[in-house]
């Protein structure tokens, strides 16, 4: 634990990594129950200097080092279990332990930020990689081909806040790309990253975590595509003012490459 808090440490500096996320929620909908403890979640907060408060927590840090202390299991697994392998290390050809608990070189925060910016946000500004991350192939990662499911929508007026301006658009982006090298032992084929995007605003990382390919084809169902769509946060995703059933709105799919 103490080489966890020095780590945890470290996080509290790398702040163009932390504004790359968005929030999120801590109910798990299968499992009915909070993912992490709200204890834990304040502490991680108090630790790297970001607020961590009910509704909506950095998403950024829940989904790594608050999943790292989560003790529920969900029919998927347990939350810690994609740190805790190499599954999307092996899938890309990433270097060894660079995104899992405590990487060789850099955060598991950092080194995850930039390789989900690389991939999925390469149409945005790049993060600072300086002290806080392994070593990638920029040029492969950002022209890997992948499949991204956009949703638009606005958020009804009555939903409107005082941070959100009346009729606001945004975008639920969910990417998948496949693994570069096919896994044994797992039905994972790929990974899923989703972010959240506000007008003409940078995307926010919402989660990411192996996929298969039964779960790819699911969530691009052709019955479920185009206008006048139902649409609803995915994968603990928080907006504020965001209705609890849901908007309807526009679902496309389209190819990244």
């Amino acid at each position: 634990m103490p080489r966890f808090y020095r780590h945890l440490r470290r996080v509290r500096d790398e702040r163009s990594v932390l504004s790359r996320w968005g929030h999120s929620v801590n109910t798990d909908e299968l499992a009915s129950q909070d993912i992490v403890a709200p204890e834990i979640l304040s502490l991680l907060g108090e630790i790297t200097h970001v607020p961590m408060q009910p509704p909506g927590y950095h998403a950024g840090i829940q989904h790594t080092y608050g999943y790292l202390l989560s003790r529920i299991e969900t029919p998927y697994g347990f939350k810690r279990d994609r740190w805790l392998r190499s599954t999307i290390e092996n899938g890309f050809g990433l270097p060894k332990q660079s995104l899992q608990a405590l990487p060789r070189r850099g955060t598991l925060l950092g080194n995850l930020t930039v390789f989900l910016s690389l991939l999925s946000l390469r149409d945005q500004p790049a993060v600072d990689m300086t002290g806080c991350t392994a070593t990638f192939n920029s040029s492969e990662l950002s022209r890997a081909k992948g499949t991204r499911l956009l949703e638009t929508f606005r958020l009804p007026t009555s939903a409107s806040t005082s941070t959100k301006a009346v009729g606001d658009v945004y975008q639920l982006q969910t990417d998948m790309f496949p693994f570069r090298t096919p896994l044994d032992h797992t039905n994972d084929s790929g990974l899923l990253v989703y972010a959240i995007r506000r007008g003409t605003g940078s995307a926010k990382l919402i989660t990411t975590f192996p996929i298969s390919d039964k779960t790819k084809d699911e969530l691009l169902d052709p019955e479920r595509l185009g206008p006048q769509q139902s649409i609803r946060l995915r994968f603990n995703a928080y907006l504020d003012g965001f209705p609890a059933g849901g908007v309807l709105g526009e679902r496309v799919v389209s190819e990244l490459s």
